[in-house]
């Protein structure tokens, strides 16, 4: 692969909030420069204990699962104080999902490997944080590869981590595109999340990728504090109000789920403690007991997964998407609150990949980078010539109106200044008028270019399947063969905070 760079800004694809996080020449403890992360190894207070609980519980998860000695020997790191994880993590998508979950996974390993390589006194290890526990199977039910969307439509309730992927690999046997590591995953495992702990171990385990599901009565046993204090206390809700510094998804009262192996509902307090969609009510000392005799049965929402995360792991770094980094921004009153490290904030890399195909017609019609992010009418204007080629717009005639229409105005501003902005109004509107005539005049220029129009449509849906951007809607099926994560891997840097064109 070949790779050039672009601003986020000039993509087009970014939030204001995002973007101002990425522009700033921020002094904050969090923002994503090596030296925070390396500043950020002083202030975690992970003891002994929670490095043993924390050993013991992924060895478990790993127990049937053959694993590289690198993956062995990270695991085993976990128990030396100066071990400290680099963490991403995401939902359960069948066979992935789309690119950026795999730009996630490798910006974390990259990042954990050259912070290893330039800190040899350090263990830096990559985490996968597996939400086994998010009960909306819509969002991960399907994946777009090679102009198809494939759907796994069953009816579903509880976490997803428990369904049983078996019926799902029936599915994909049909599908002559799908690799075999996928297919070996879904049919040797009994649970969606172990299936995917396997497939993930395939394409990351011997580059030491850990990947954890933190939906474990033994990592939860240590977290029993907090659970308590939101649910009875309302403590996480009580913040925010307080808070001048308003958080960017909704603050409940209490931000647990109750669950268990079908059930994944809502706690609501009224007289008692109700779970939403059920006849499940306890009192507030019934409530206490249950959350200490059975942490498993609580499972956390957006805001106290983020410090349920930080509290189980040696964690200095988070690499997330651009919403979960501005989620995480809006989060830091609750980890000041219970003292948890909050962590260095680094946003996954970004990329855009251009097949040779593609690559031949943007050398074709001498397109830039900087085009490709434009939208589809800009690249069909360029092809034909009717952006550069005044002959092939209306740049000059509609110049020549607003020059007429301000020398207009300027005459009557001697004789009679109300007039002014009447003429000015009034050459608005033929210019408006103009500009529609330029739109079918480029229109017909467009037909007698068919084959033109034909290339940039190609390009356009390669870039943008289903209208969407390419990382937010392709799988890694598309482009997957025995070299394809070993490339991204030489070619990706969350640490440079630009977007991503690959060329293969």
């Amino acid at each position: 692969m070949k790779k050039e760079t672009i601003s986020f800004n000039d993509t087009g694809n970014f939030s204001k909030k995002f973007l101002n996080f990425i522009n700033r020449d921020s002094k904050e403890e969090y923002f994503p420069d090596e030296r925070n992360i390396i500043k950020a190894i002083e202030k975690v207070d992970f003891s002994i204990s929670k490095r043993k609980t924390l050993h013991s519980e992924i060895k478990s998860q790993y127990n049937s699962i053959k694993i590289s000695d690198k993956l062995s020997d990270n695991i085993d790191s976990i128990l030396s104080d100066n071990t400290f994880t680099i963490t991403t993590g995401h939902q359960l998508n069948v066979c992935t999902g789309p690119l950026y979950v795999i730009y996630k996974i490798i910006s974390t390993i990259k990042l954990a490997d050259d912070l290893s390589k330039k800190y040899p006194n350090y263990n830096f290890i990559p985490v996968y944080w597996m939400a086994s526990e998010d009960h909306d199977f819509d969002e991960i039910k399907s994946f777009h590869s090679l102009g198809r969307t494939l759907v796994w439509d069953i009816k579903t309730s509880g976490p997803v981590g428990n369904i049983n992927p078996k019926p799902f690999a029936k599915i994909l046997q049909k599908e002559p595109s799908i690799p075999s590591f996928f297919l070996e995953a879904y049919n040797s495992s009994e649970s969606l999340s172990e299936a995917v702990i396997k497939y993930m171990n395939f394409l990351f385990g011997e580059r030491g990728l850990i990947v954890i599901d933190p939906n474990s009565k033994l990592l939860k046993k240590s977290f029993v504090e907090i659970i308590e204090d939101d649910i009875i206390n309302n403590s996480i809700y009580n913040i925010e109000k307080s808070s001048d510094i308003k958080s960017d998804v909704l603050i409940r009262k209490i931000n647990f789920f109750y669950q268990d192996e079908n059930l994944r509902e809502r706690i609501e307090k009224e007289n008692d403690y109700k779970i939403l969609s059920t006849s499940k009510s306890f009192d507030e000392s019934m409530m206490k007991k249950l959350i200490h005799s059975s942490p498993e049965n609580f499972s956390p929402n957006v805001v106290s997964r983020c410090l349920f995360q930080q509290s189980i792991l040696p964690n200095i770094s988070y690499v997330g998407g651009p919403a979960e980094i501005v989620y995480w921004l809006s989060f830091k009153k609750f980890f000041i609150n219970y003292n948890i490290n909050y962590p260095v904030l680094i946003p996954r890399d970004f990329c855009l990949i251009i097949s040779e195909k593609s690559q031949k017609i943007i050398e074709k019609y001498n397109l830039t980078t900087k085009d490709l992010f434009k939208g589809r009418h800009v690249l069909e204007s360029k092809s034909i010539g009717a952006l550069e080629d005044e002959t092939k717009n209306f740049s000059n005639e509609i110049q020549k109106i607003k020059d007429a229409i301000e020398s207009l105005s300027f005459k009557f501003g001697d004789v009679d200044s109300t007039m002014s902005p009447h003429v000015l109004a009034t050459g608005k509107k033929i210019e408006k008028t103009v500009t529609q005539v330029e739109r079918r005049y480029v229109n017909a220029l467009k037909k007698n270019n068919a084959d033109a129009i034909s290339h940039i449509k190609v390009l356009y849906d390669n870039l943008n399947p289903n209208n969407s951007i390419q990382e937010r809607k392709e799988n890694m099926i598309t482009f997957y063969n025995s070299s394809f994560i070993d490339d991204l891997y030489k070619e990706l840097d969350p640490l440079d905070l630009n977007f991503k064109i690959l060329k293969r």
